[in-house]
């Protein structure tokens, strides 16, 4: 007697293709997925760090301007003035500002610090302070590189009646607001404002 062969039982060659081909389609889709999702964490990482680096640039700037001090501040020999502003090609501000320190037994003193915001060789805006205000003395230079990224980068000066490009004004003079304006890749044009404290 001949035992009889189960034809239902297993898979055929065309079913075990169709279902791998199925499960390929599934997890490409799965990786195109996870690969979107990546690149999207970054994309959202890059803007988060663009934000914070442009709310620093302002928070330093707000904070500089408003604790500006009427000190005089010399500029390449001469007599000084409390408050230097170029604002076109190579913009250029400097003035002091007072500074709180925590000095002994944890009292609060406050000095005095020359800042100057500048482009460097490599057009970046740069935020520059030292602790001695005349040349002489031991000094101490902090540096720090603000926006990055950004191009055609210029300052503006309000005094009282309109923006104005430079601050030449003699004497003991300040403008009333200072403004960074830049460019920045992913936001465009942008303007940072801050008032004097005087």
């Amino acid at each position: 007697m001949i035992a009889s062969v189960d034809r239902e039982a297993g898979f055929t060659l065309i079913e075990a293709l169709v279902s791998l081909f199925v499960f390929a389609l599934v997890a490409g889709g799965c990786v195109a997925m996870l690969g979107q999702t990546v690149q999207t964490q970054d994309r959202v990482g890059d803007a988060q760090e663009e934000l914070r680096a442009l709310q620093s640039a302002r928070a330093l700037l707000v904070a500089d301007i408003a604790q500006l001090a009427p000190r005089l501040i010399r500029n390449d020999g001469n007599q000084g003035r409390p408050f230097i502003g170029v604002g076109g090609v190579e913009p250029d501000i400097r003035f002091v500002r007072g500074a709180g320190e925590v000095g002994a037994d944890d009292q609060l003193s406050t000095s005095l610090v020359a800042v100057e915001y500048l482009l460097d060789e490599d057009k970046r805006l740069v935020r520059r302070t030292r602790n001695v205000l005349d040349p002489g003395g031991q000094l101490e230079v902090r540096e720090r590189k603000l926006l990055p990224g950004a191009q055609d980068i210029r300052f503006e000066f309000h005094d009282g009646a309109g923006w104005r490009e430079d601050w030449s004004s003699a004497g003991l003079s300040i403008p009333r607001a200072v403004s960074i304006i830049a460019t920045l890749p992913r936001y465009g044009r942008v303007r940072l404002q801050a008032l004097t404290g005087l």
